[in-house]
């Protein structure tokens, strides 16, 4: 500041709470007034502004300067105008030039994609030509070296030509039969039983062809056995098949009977604690066991007459050194067909399931196992194919009235028939 001038920094406030500035400045050597001119010129050369101050002015100035609140807005609009025109400006240039870069990128991004990808087209061509031809040269390589002539002494000195590849086909097909021999030899000692009952229930009806009146004289001389049992009473008479010939009242053992298949097993019934306790390697290991002595009623699954699914499992073959004698007692299982019967005495009581459908599952399928609340049904099943555990056969069967035929409701009873007291080592099965 200059030394020669002397301001008076007191300040006051206007009604509106403005600061309004003193208007005295003294100088020196020369007075001067501020015009609008200059209040003008002093907005265009400074960027700085306090709203609501008020500038002071010469206390006799030398023009009328009412008009100065009104010029100084219009200076600020045009600022303003100017700024925000300015921005449009700025930003429209900004957005061109992003526009035209993303363009041009874009542009190069694919003029590269596109060079890359047919040097990868004409690489592959190349390479798939390349390979196409070194197979083919090693084709014709292996082909002559087929057909090199070779020459194989004879027993009587005679010398034989061959070729190698009738050479090499040879030796396939020796020790690949050999092989093949030595597998067939080994799964048949394997499962020898099962074979046995299976090629026996083949040859059965050969031989019965053969000598039908033995057959049938036999079948008669066994119903009459069975109606000859004192105070035993039968299901069928001399017309039907020796099935309906069964008794009413049943062996102190429980046993399941398909007459089709010629089977009659006991029934074995594994303990539940295994079951209880979750513990399911017991558990196998007490089917396993049990699977020697007949065939298992699955624990945890219905009892006959019961509302669910009473499951019977048994071998269809297994290891001949294998303790037990029912290790084929379902080899045949799969001979069975829609309408068969099965017989199951339990507690002394007879029921009766006719098969209603046959399937093959996994091993992991477990939802054979279910126990539905409003069916009465049995399931048997076995592994096959025969010699494998590769899948399961199920045979499914509905509980019916042995008198009427009809299937068996929940709740429902089977008719009541009078049970004689017998001697249970009376009865012939």
């Amino acid at each position: 500041m200059d030394q020669g001038r002397s301001i008076n920094r007191r300040a006051r406030y206007d009604e509106q709470g403005n600061i309004v500035l003193p208007t005295t400045v003294d100088v020196p050597t020369q007075e001067r007034t501020t015009t609008i001119e200059d209040i003008v010129n002093m907005s265009h050369t400074s960027d700085t502004r306090i709203d609501g101050v008020q500038w002071g002015l010469p206390d006799e100035p030398s023009e009328d300067i009412s008009a100065l609140p009104s010029v100084q807005r219009e200076h600020a609009r045009a600022r303003v105008g100017h700024a925000l025109e300015s921005v449009r400006e700025s930003c429209a240039a900004a957005l061109t030039d992003v526009h035209d870069e993303t363009r041009n990128v874009t542009k190069r991004a694919l003029e590269e994609s596109e060079r890359q990808l047919r040097a990868s087209i004409n690489g592959g061509v190349d390479a798939t030509s390349t390979i196409i031809g070194d197979l083919s040269a090693t084709i014709a390589r292996f082909g002559r070296f087929l057909t090199q002539p070779v020459l194989v002494p004879a027993r009587k000195k005679r010398v034989k030509q061959y070729s190698r590849g009738s050479l090499f086909a040879l030796d396939i097909v020796r020790f690949g039969g050999t092989f093949a021999a030595i597998f067939v030899v080994l799964f048949s000692a394997m499962n020898y039983e099962s074979f046995v009952t299976i090629a026996t229930a083949r040859i059965e009806p050969l031989l019965a062809f053969t000598n039908l009146d033995s057959s049938t004289s036999v079948q008669r001389s066994l119903a009459e056995k069975l109606r000859q049992v004192p105070s035993l009473p039968t299901a069928g008479d001399s017309d039907q098949n020796l099935a309906s010939h069964l008794p009413l009242v049943g062996p102190p053992n429980d046993i399941i009977i398909i007459p089709k298949i010629n089977l009659r097993a006991p029934i074995v019934s594994i303990p539940t604690d295994s079951l209880i306790r979750e513990d399911w390697k017991q558990l196998e290991t007490d089917i396993q066991r049990g699977l020697e002595n007949g065939v298992v009623h699955y624990p945890g699954t219905a009892e006959p007459s019961q509302p669910g699914n009473v499951f019977f499992t048994g071998h269809s073959s297994y290891f001949p050194w294998a303790a037990g004698n029912y290790k084929s007692v379902f080899a045949r299982l799969g001979e069975l067909a829609v309408g068969d019967e099965i017989w199951v005495y339990h507690g002394g009581d007879k029921y009766l399931y006719v098969v209603q459908s046959k399937k093959e599952i996994v091993p992991s399928d477990v939802t054979v196992l279910d126990q539905p609340v409003n069916k009465r049904i049995a399931t048997l099943m076995t592994c096959t194919p025969v010699g494998t555990t590769l899948r399961r056969l199920i045979i499914q069967a509905q509980e019916t009235d042995p008198t009427t035929g009809a299937p068996m409701e929940v709740g429902q009873h089977q008719r009541a028939e009078e049970r004689p007291d017998i001697k249970l080592d009376a009865l012939p099965i």
